[in-house]
């Protein structure tokens, strides 16, 4: 997982799938600004990596209702080899409602408080019923807050026998209440946009 950086102080977090490509939402890489992509060195100090390229999806629409809310990000060099890129989900019959998921950004810890984001925490989740096959609802069966303000653009991920699979990208929470926080998560699924996403990093040469 990697964080997503906006020359306007945005911040999002993304999840590498090839050397040089990090997914993450759509909105998050939709203006017209530079992006770069942060990560943390071995010895504790921060790197930021240049971005070379960002396609997002064909059916993304920055402020609409229904919005495939998913880009790929092309970065100038690869990065270290610890960060191995994660396996793509292909399965698109499963909708996985019922099924424990897990969720990871790099968001805030609590409402309202900016300088708890930048530390990458995760949680586990369940597949909620949705409106639309294309996404994943995901919330907490305890209650207590599933995603802040940063998380978007972050993983979905489903343990198997073969470990981790990537099987969706947060765009956001539920609820247009003006809130940092939300107890639901929104994400895009994986396996219906393979198409799309194998079609953009063949052409980029992954």
């Amino acid at each position: 997982k990697r964080q997503v950086l906006g020359n306007r102080g945005s911040v999002c977090t993304g999840t590498v799938v090839a050397p040089t490509i990090v997914i993450t939402a759509g909105h998050c890489v939709s203006g017209s600004g530079q992006y770069a992509i942060a990560y943390m060195e071995v010895g504790g100090s921060p790197t930021l990596q240049e971005v070379r390229q960002i396609s997002r999806h064909p059916e993304f629409k920055a402020g609409a209702r229904v919005s495939i809310d998913i880009a790929l990000v092309r970065l100038k060099m690869p990065l270290p080899k610890r960060f191995a890129p994660v396996t793509l989900d292909d399965n698109a019959e499963d909708d996985g409602v019922g099924s424990r998921q897990t969720i990871a950004g790099f968001g805030l810890a609590r409402e309202g408080d900016d300088a708890s984001a930048g530390t990458l925490r995760s949680a586990s989740v369940t597949v909620l019923p949705r409106y639309y096959p294309r996404f994943f609802r995901l919330g907490l069966t305890d209650g207590g807050v599933a995603i802040c303000k940063g998380d978007s653009g972050g993983p979905v991920f489903s343990d198997g026998l073969f470990g981790l699979t990537l099987t969706g990208v947060i765009y956001g929470k539920e609820g247009g209440d003006g809130r940092q926080c939300g107890a639901t998560a929104q994400a895009i699924r994986i396996a219906p946009q393979r198409g799309w996403i194998d079609r953009v990093m063949a052409q980029w040469g992954n």
